[in-house]
């Protein structure tokens, strides 16, 4: 995203404040206004914890709140932020008048939590153009300057929730702006990862790849889950135990996996299939379920006509890790196939 200064737009934030605040001549509504947006700790305080410290409602401290910001957004005092407010609008502009919230204060003071951060709060609700949205149902918290702008933020969503459902599959973050920006060629690049960053629909997993939020390779629900999107990272088989340590060692969700557990989840989630001794792979990889035997059951019956032994070895040893010679021994012993007289297997009639 564009580079910012924040150095400078954190001096200019901090010493424009500091010069309202002497506008506020009453001591309570100042410190009512100072704990509001954070102003000393960058961690604004609730209508409900300030009213209990002076002994007053909630409704009260609002109120007091709001006489203060009178204040501060009146002529004389408003102008001090004119040089703040310029290059805040710089900011928005460049990111397509919306940002989310966390991003925005990142962005513009450098810090994820000084005082800064209280100063930007208490400028963003002064300025008439920024507005502050909570709940909504597409985007997590984030900041405008432009009413459009959420439609334009809405329509890059619905394209990108609708490209994921037709595709199906998970893409790293290069290539979706790239789809994004020829797509959307007139919306600057930098209001797509915005979106990126807000939507609700859409997230990035523990190997920055992006998909919609439902899909187990995106939020995975259980051990289940993230054994699969273990496997589906790693692209090929892996025993229980390492695919135990990767779900530790990578950090997916917020509880120990144990070997057990991942042991008897993979056991009976149809999603994956033993294909050697405690090594499982994905069933979507083309991995059939059963026995030895039964994988050169499915072999013969596909080939339709008899086959040579190193053929048979070959093709099962595609489906699974075992050695040939007990593919070998199954091949000998199944009541289902036959040895012919020329020496080539072929299922019993």
């Amino acid at each position: 995203m564009a580079k910012t200064n924040t150095n400078t737009i954190s001096k200019t934030l901090s010493n424009r404040i500091e010069k309202a605040l002497l506008y506020l001549t009453n001591d309570r509504v100042k410190d009512v206004i100072e704990r509001r947006f954070g102003i000393k700790t960058g961690k604004p305080e609730t209508l409900e914890s300030i009213g209990k410290s002076y002994g007053i409602t909630r409704e009260r401290v609002r109120q007091i709140q709001d006489s203060g910001l009178r204040v501060l957004k009146s002529e004389n005092v408003i102008k001090l932020f004119e040089p703040a407010f310029i290059q805040i609008d710089k900011v928005f502009s460049d990111h397509g008048y919306l940002m989310g919230e966390e991003y925005l204060y990142s962005l513009i003071t450098g810090s994820d939590s000084n005082s800064s951060r209280g100063y930007l709060y208490l400028i963003l609700t002064l300025g008439d153009p920024y507005q502050r949205v909570i709940n909504d149902d597409i985007f997590h918290t984030y900041w405008m300057s432009r009413p459009d702008a959420r439609n334009k933020a809405k329509n890059v969503i619905d394209f990108l929730v609708n490209h994921f459902d037709k595709n199906g599959k998970v893409v790293n973050e290069s290539e979706i702006l790239d789809v994004l920006s020829k797509k959307h060629s007139n919306l600057p690049s930098n209001l797509f990862k915005v979106v990126l960053d807000i939507a609700k629909k859409v997230d990035k997993n523990n190997f920055d790849e992006i998909g919609l939020v439902h899909w187990p390779e995106i939020t995975p629900q259980g051990v289940k889950d993230r054994a699969y999107l273990v496997l589906k990272k790693h692209g090929e088989p892996l025993h229980f135990t390492n695919i135990t340590s990767s779900i530790n060692d990578i950090g997916i969700g917020n509880k120990t996996a144990y070997v057990q557990t991942v042991h008897n989840e993979l056991i009976k989630d149809d999603r994956f299939v033993l294909c050697g001794r405690g090594t499982y792979g994905l069933k979507e990889w083309g991995y059939e379920p059963g026995t030895v035997s039964d994988v050169i059951e499915k072999i013969l019956k596909s080939a339709n006509k008899p086959m040579e032994k190193e053929e048979i070895v070959k093709e099962v040893l595609k489906q699974r890790q075992v050695k040939p010679t007990t593919i070998v021994l199954n091949l000998q012993r199944s009541a289902k196939t036959q040895k012919l007289v020329d020496g080539t297997f072929t299922l019993k009639k």
